[in-house]
């Protein structure tokens, strides 16, 4: 299948670091936002207002190095998307709608990491300041904001999946494991609509669907995407010539 050049100098190292953007903002969303923000798991949607409140005092500082570190690196994740989209523009040709979907369903997803990770900061910058039941709303508003926006992420996922379910290459850049991987993955979030009316059980925000396994099929999800994308822009670099 004929491809235009990639770009006009065929810099291939930038795709390469775009594409590793998607690990980069994984690794520090895990390490900065979960484990230093006590996220990994959250607190119950049922734990007393003084157990979040005291987090938020004992920890002021881990918590704003975690989310200032989090809303810095936050925007890795549409650098990611946009690298995925221009291997798109090769396996199913160039300005098609589903690589329009994936490439702005990975930038509005940094819009709720932003905006919550915000929430959580605000909560640590002057926690003795604030009551318990104050500190726990911030806590509940962010979780319910990360939580909800789920639609802008799957847009990006069934953009993907859909997308490259179309490249008709003998080898298909992506297999088709891979493309319905991340359709169903953009399905399951479905499940975070039921964490609002749940404060405990699998359903509430650190119960075994709503978080353990969403969100641990989230994390396989860059890993596995990312090295797809590597290999499809060294192939795009033999097919060129380069």
């Amino acid at each position: 299948m004929a491809s235009a050049p990639m770009t006009e100098d065929n810099s291939y190292g930038a795709w390469k670091f775009c594409a590793w953007n998607g690990m980069i903002f994984m690794a520090v969303f895990m390490y900065f936002w979960g484990w230093l923000g006590h996220n990994l798991p959250p607190f119950a949607g049922d734990a007393p207002a003084s157990e979040v409140a005291g987090y938020f005092r004992n920890h002021s500082d881990a918590v704003r190095l975690g989310m200032v570190t989090s809303m810095t690196f936050a925007v890795s994740y549409a650098v990611w998307g946009i690298a995925i989209g221009k291997v798109m523009d090769y396996a199913i040709g160039r300005g098609h709608i589903l690589t329009d979907l994936q490439v702005w369903g990975a930038g509005l997803t940094v819009v709720p990491i932003l905006v919550s990770s915000s929430f959580w900061l605000l909560g640590s910058y002057r926690p003795e300041a604030l009551d318990d039941t104050t500190l726990q709303m911030i806590y509940d508003a962010a979780w319910l904001l990360i939580d909800l926006a789920y639609a802008v992420t799957s847009v990006q996922m069934f953009g993907l999946g859909f997308g490259f379910l179309r490249d008709k290459r003998a080898e298909p850049f992506f297999p088709k494991w891979v493309c319905w991987y991340s359709i169903w993955v953009g399905f399951m979030f479905i499940a975070e609509c039921f964490m609002p009316f749940f404060k405990g059980g699998a359903f509430n925000r650190s119960g075994i669907l709503n978080f353990w396994i969403e969100f641990s099929i989230f994390f396989a999800y860059a890993p596995i995407i990312t090295w797809y994308t590597l290999k499809a822009i060294g192939r795009i670099r033999v097919e060129n010539g380069d």
